[in-house]
């Protein structure tokens, strides 16, 4: 067996099968942000910044994070900690390939195996508690089908690991996910949540996580929730720390009302004007108010107040798609058909990269543009085109609606050939 044959069968990043360039792309602008001293993932972080920077080239860069990655589990300096190095080493180990490096990457291989074989899966599991969490944390940021993997790994290793706290927090939050929810009942999330924040009481972001489940519950009095929301609130802008700022303010958009969303957000951008993590929140805060908002003046100001803090995002981040759709949509409302066509067509023109969920959401998007803009027979291709891809995700039940309620109105001329695509997808 060959040196390449040997690393293909590691556990690592490598050979993980981590999506294509433009999720990446998107994915190392989200690292990209990450405020590193308070970063709790660090482990994590470093090891899939260094794969991603390889990726694309950047191999000196990629070294040096999966050194970082290397000295922050030698500095936990326990037996874990040793464990969790078989992923690191991995990665050094085809860095080095890549680099062509054969003699360095077949010492760190020969590092692997020996860990390997010092510490084996436990019975019942196929990988070590260390490897398969690693493996559900990477996971856990990628596209839909990536993330109900990473239950899969999350479940393997709790139950070797079963009090670990990592891996409950994991668990939770992947449960917890817009397109992975509905597979599990809402009690069942909240005791994952529940159990999750008791093992990490003092995480900002998992017990917000937890508290913004509760008011979907509706078992625990509302002013409680309120008042343990405004602690977080203020211990993040008191201390810095971010991590769960998105859903701190999301509470305050659903469980408050927007224009506090907006005020909580404006403080933070005051605060800390240099955080891309607090700009964005700002930016779709305005972007979901003039969503809510009548035709007017005050609508067109608004729309494009978000256009200045969305454009600034994506400045900061140019591979960010989501971004990109949210930008086109804010010129759309702000009057500039043609800038949001801009926008659009040259998304389009890269929808082969993206994965099917993201194209999923980028033609149900689209149609909805076009749907808006009076041109509603030629977003039927693009709604159409959002429900034949196989993913079951939001975006594709909105658009298999939106067809059923054309055929039911049967007014349009292509009302038969949707509804022959209907029955062919088994939905009608």
């Amino acid at each position: 067996m060959d040196l390449k044959q040997r690393l293909e069968k590691l556990e690592c990043h490598f050979t993980w099968d981590l999506g294509s360039k433009n999720e990446l792309l998107d994915l190392l602008s989200n690292l990209n942000n990450v405020d590193q001293e308070m970063c709790t993932w660090p482990v994590h972080y470093y090891n899939l910044l260094g794969y991603i920077q390889v990726t694309f080239g950047s191999n000196t860069e990629a070294l040096m994070n999966l050194h970082k990655a290397e000295s922050v589990i030698q500095e936990q300096g326990t037996e874990e900690a040793r464990v969790r190095l078989q992923v690191n080493k991995a990665n050094m180990a085809w860095v080095y390939f890549h680099l062509g490096e054969m003699d360095k990457s077949k010492e760190y291989l020969q590092e692997v195996e020996r860990l390997q074989r010092m510490y084996p899966a436990p019975p019942g599991c196929t990988l070590h508690p260390e490897v398969s969490g690693e493996k559900g944390w990477t996971l856990i940021k990628l596209d839909m089908s990536k993330k109900r993997q990473a239950i899969d790994y999350f479940k393997m290793a709790l139950k070797a690991e079963p009090e670990r706290k990592e891996w409950h927090k994991g668990l939770a939050l992947v449960m917890n996910m817009e397109f992975v929810q509905s597979e599990f009942t809402l009690d069942t999330i909240v005791e994952q949540l529940k159990i999750a924040h008791e093992k990490e009481p003092n995480g900002l972001f998992i017990h917000a996580h937890y508290l913004l489940k509760l008011c979907n519950q509706k078992k625990v009095p509302p002013e409680n929730i309120k008042r343990e929301m405004q602690g977080l609130l203020e211990r993040s802008l008191e201390t810095g720390n971010l991590e769960g700022f998105s859903i701190i303010l999301r509470y305050y958009r659903e469980e408050d009302s927007l224009d506090k969303a907006i005020e909580i957000a404006e403080t933070a951008h005051e605060r800390f004007p240099s955080s891309v993590k607090v700009l964005q929140q700002l930016a779709h805060c305005y972007k979901w108010k003039v969503f809510r908002m009548e035709e007017g003046n005050e609508r067109d100001t608004l729309a494009r107040k978000s256009i200045m803090f969305l454009e600034e995002d994506v400045r900061h981040s140019p591979h960010a798609y989501k971004a990109k759709i949210a930008l086109a949509s804010m010129h759309c409302y702000a009057r500039d058909f043609e800038k949001a066509d801009e926008i659009y067509k040259c998304l389009l023109s890269e929808e082969k990269d993206l994965s099917p969920q993201r194209q999923q959401h980028l033609f149900y998007s689209y149609a909805q543009h076009l749907n808006h803009n009076r041109h509603s027979r030629d977003s039927i291709s693009f709604y159409m085109k959002t429900a034949e891809i196989p993913e079951m995700t939001v975006c594709k039940q909105k658009s298999i609606k939106v067809l059923e309620s054309i055929v039911r109105r049967g007014r349009d001329p292509r009302c038969r050939e949707i509804l022959h695509f209907l029955k062919g997808i088994k939905t009608f």
